[in-house]
């Protein structure tokens, strides 16, 4: 019986480290077109990033334009913080864009493909989600890898 209470106890405390209070989405906010920006392109390449980069490009996306103050109360509002990735032909040059954005809570996730460009400019891909740095690669969350560690604890004590 001891060991359950245990595995309750580093159950616990493995939750509690690994989620944290935040409200502000995260988003990379970059272009593959920047001298600096290489990392931006397709594949999103995060292991070319220096500390620098990371600092200026994986910004805070809390604050909607035109929002004076911060915390903005988004229950008054009918918009979200999104991140938002783009792959444009800009005279006959691939680009890649990475952003953060606001749209209509009702809209659809690549509802900004549809947007107003100019005629120099074709958006082949346009997409927003809502995750932190979800606009880059893919990756395994927190909580993904605690539910690995969780169910591989289990199967450990249940031994």
């Amino acid at each position: 019986m001891a060991k359950y209470g245990v595995f309750l106890f580093v159950s616990a405390f493995l939750l509690a480290a690994t989620f944290q209070q935040a409200d502000a989405l995260r988003c990379w906010r970059c272009s593959s077109d920047a001298s600096t920006a290489a990392f931006c392109d397709d594949p999103f390449s995060q292991d070319i990033i220096t500390e620098q980069q990371r600092r200026w490009s994986f910004v805070d996306c809390s604050y909607p334009p035109g929002a004076g103050s911060y915390p903005f109360n988004q229950q008054q509002s009918q918009t979200r913080a999104v991140c938002k990735k783009m792959k444009q032909i800009i005279n006959d040059r691939v680009v890649v864009s990475r952003s953060c954005a606001w749209e209509d809570v009702n809209a659809a996730p690549n509802s900004c493909i549809n947007a107003q460009t100019p005629s120099y400019i074709r958006t082949e891909f346009c997409e927003t989600c809502t995750t932190d740095g979800c606009n880059g690669a893919s990756q395994y969350g927190p909580a993904v890898v605690m539910v690995l560690l969780m169910a591989l604890l289990a199967k450990l004590l249940a031994w």
